[in-house]
């Protein structure tokens, strides 16, 4: 045989043949892996979204209350500041009208000491912060819906979250720094819940403890996670199969949590100490039941045209902006027929455990803390007050439109002709939602330019104009050529003195 000829398999001799190793078969990816790959797909989608919603918040500085919650000498310690926080009430301001002492949010005050430490006094990459608590409430509350819903279509959970984002309503919570407090207790409050339906399916007593850890941070977040006791029952109810007495003993750990960090504080902090106006919401001094009932309604129907039309957006409302009336007023009457239907009908498909029952009764559950029916609320309304229940409306929007184009949300498999109808609704509303989200983001760059856009629609709104001439009257004392005329054509002294005045004619006792 020639040498040329040798074949390639040939050894010398003496030596074992080498053999080449055949290449292992692929794995076939499992549905488990599969799940996973869709689930960061998600995940990024989100944060993506979370960007273009609030990216350029990154470029405001501080606005209404950051003075007194995360721009201060007490934040401005850094790590050394913690424990003080801790030991101090939310609040602290001293001023020429009275001091105010109110308020136990420690850890939210804590993450802007933690930020001051590690960059100072840059106001933007707290912001950065709140879009990654953001993004992290959006992820988690997709996950919980992707549980809930598990047996329903994959696009019906992920609208939802998408809708949720993108709501204009939110800006006040995301673009104001003083606001991260109603995000984290919002997050607590899905983390407790998470863990809950682990206990549902699990039964495993540590749940139950991871639970309660969870929603006791969330109280010293904010108390505006308080409407998650009536929430969770209401989850088990619709989405689970235990039996509600067999939750209710979390139910009840979770209650003593609430009682254990409500009572704790009063242990070392002084007494709450809050000196409440007229012109923030007359009903701190309206006895008359039927005032009351006539007004919290009007706020009610407020803010359910403020979900269905989030135009405009106004940092404070006030007194005279909701007007304080009884229950024969036009739009309390309105209200009231159109939330007692509401409530009727989720009543009525209660025990169906009809999807727009579950909506509506998380919308009115978590909207009834700041309806003014239970206590006054600061401003009478707000719009940081509805970031919770906003998710009812959502989820009812989203089912909706689903049933618009005859679409089972449950189908897994949806045909693309519907799928491209839902899409294109979908898209329809988010591209507005995102437009208003992104231009009310520049309002809030300073307090300054709040001020400036807002006050064109708060002429009925005492409190907005003191605090607009307030800062205005602190501003000249500091620059007496802030106000000169190439800044702003209209912008004089007497604005100042015209907006005194126009709190006056709101309110001459003012």
């Amino acid at each position: 045989m020639k040498k040329g000829n040798i074949p390639k398999m040939a050894t010398q001799p003496g030596k074992p043949a080498i053999h080449k190793k055949a290449a292992a078969p692929k794995k076939p990816e499992t549905p488990t892996s599969v799940s996973r790959k869709g689930n960061r797909y998600f995940i990024v989608a989100f944060f993506l979204f979370a960007v273009i919603l609030y990216g350029n918040t990154i470029l405001n500085k501080f606005a209404v209350d950051d003075n007194y919650v995360t721009n201060n000498q007490q934040v401005q310690k850094g790590f050394k500041a913690i424990p003080e926080i801790f030991q101090t009430r939310y609040v602290n301001q001293q001023g020429n009208l009275g001091s105010t002492s109110a308020d136990y949010r420690p850890i939210p005050k804590a993450t802007f000491a933690i930020e001051y430490q590690l960059w100072g006094n840059k106001p933007g990459r707290s912001h950065a912060v709140n879009i990654l608590f953001y993004w992290a409430l959006s992820v988690l509350l997709f996950f919980i819906l992707k549980r809930l819903f598990k047996n329903y279509n994959i696009l019906f959970p992920f609208l939802i979250t998408l809708l949720f984002m993108a709501h204009p309503v939110h800006t006040e919570v995301v673009a104001s720094l003083k606001n991260r407090d109603e995000m984290l207790a919002f997050l607590c409050g899905l983390g407790s819940l998470w863990f809950i339906l682990d206990y549902a399916e699990q039964r495993k007593t540590r749940f139950v403890l991871y639970a309660a850890v969870i929603f006791f941070i969330g109280y010293f977040c904010k108390t505006s996670i308080l409407p998650f006791l009536l929430l969770y029952p209401l989850v088990i109810w619709f989405f689970t199969d235990i039996p509600l007495k067999k939750i209710t003993p979390v139910l009840f750990v979770v209650f003593v949590v609430v009682l254990v960090a409500q009572f704790i504080p009063h242990l070392f902090l002084p007494p709450v100490h809050r000196t409440t106006y007229f012109i923030e919401n007359p009903l701190y001094f309206e006895k008359n039941l039927w005032i009351r009932l006539g007004t919290g309604l009007v706020s009610l129907i407020f803010y359910l045209r403020l979900l269905v039309y989030p135009y405009p957006l106004l940092y404070y409302y006030g007194f005279n902006m909701i007007p304080v009336t009884s229950l024969a007023n036009i739009w309390a009457l309105l209200s009231l027929l159109i939330h007692g239907g509401l409530f009727v009908y989720a009543i009525l498909k209660f025990r169906e455990k009809n999807v727009i029952s579950f909506a509506i009764l998380w919308y009115l559950i978590a909207v009834a803390m700041y309806s003014n029916f239970i206590f006054p609320v600061v401003g009478i309304v707000g719009e940081r007050f509805i970031f919770n229940a906003s998710l009812g409306f959502c989820i009812a929007i989203v089912f909706f439109i689903f049933k618009l184009f005859k679409t089972d949300p449950k189908s897994l498999t949806i045909e693309m002709d519907s799928r491209l109808k839902i899409l294109a609704v979908l898209i329809l509303l988010l591209i507005p939602y995102t437009v208003l989200s992104v231009s009310r983001n520049r309002d809030w760059r300073n307090l300054f330019d709040l001020y400036y856009n807002d006050i064109k629609s708060l002429n009925k709104s005492a409190k907005a104009n003191v605090d607009y001439a307030g800062f205005l009257m602190n501003t000249v004392y500091q620059d007496p050529n802030f106000l000169r005329t190439g800044h702003v054509n209209q912008f004089k002294y007497v604005t100042i003195i015209n907006h005194y005045r126009q709190a006056l004619k709101l309110y001459p006792n003012n």
